[in-house]
């Protein structure tokens, strides 16, 4: 299912336990995350919804480096695909116990052609991003942030009500709680998550809930 979010901005919604994809359409077009490889064909689809192919994706931006985010890079030859350097160097080794791919029954692994480095600002007009490292869920999690759109694109980090897991390979309950707690700084009226609904409610009640079902450490 597709739906538009606000001007230039799309959100993928699958079918299976894939990621969201979501579709930035500015000076680049560019996506963020892109499910499952199962997914590949719903996704095209959303896609042609749009006027786009394939071909016309620029920019992938990884949150974290699972499987279920990276499935379908294979379908975008032209696009430059980054992700953090703590994920990207299991993606490049072909983990698939880091990666989840052993669990997810997925077996490509996209070729990184650079790294997101924390407070980096990535520019594709109409939105800003900025790269802020969330590790907890894995050691390379990262949330895009665009300040003056007031929107955080958060991956496996925080969802409506909950966040990540924390007991696979590379996760962290006490860093997720310290990522937890950055991003309460953020002024974001819209969280985007990696999974499930996108939500519009109060943010920093949201948080305060989740670190509170983390048993309240360090609040």
């Amino acid at each position: 299912m597709l739906e538009e979010l606000t001007k230039n901005l799309y959100v993928y919604y699958p079918t299976n336990v894939g990621s969201n994809v979501y579709i930035l359409i500015g000076k680049k077009v560019a996506l963020i995350d892109t499910s499952l490889k199962a997914s590949s064909a719903d996704l095209k689809e959303a896609l042609a919804s749009l006027k786009l192919k394939p071909s016309d994706v620029e920019l992938i931006l990884h949150t974290h480096g699972h499987a279920d985010h990276f499935g379908c890079d294979f379908m975008f030859k032209n696009a430059e695909k980054r992700m953090h350097e703590s994920d990207a160097k299991y993606v490049e080794l072909n983990d698939a116990r880091y990666t989840c791919s052993n669990l997810l029954n997925q077996n490509e692994y996209p070729s990184i052609d650079s790294v997101l480095h924390n407070d980096e600002v990535i520019d594709i007009k109409p939105f800003s991003l900025r790269v802020i490292h969330t590790p907890g869920h894995t050691k390379g999690s990262v949330c895009f942030y665009d300040e003056e759109q007031k929107l955080l694109f958060s991956g496996d980090t925080l969802f409506k009500d909950a966040c990540g897991r924390t007991d696979l390979q590379g996760g962290s309950e006490e860093q997720l709680i310290e990522s937890l707690l950055n991003l309460k700084f953020l002024d974001f009226e819209i969280l985007l998550p990696g999974h499930g609904v996108v939500f519009k409610g109060n943010q920093r009640a949201n948080i305060d809930s989740v670190l509170k079902s983390l048993k309240g450490k360090f609040l």
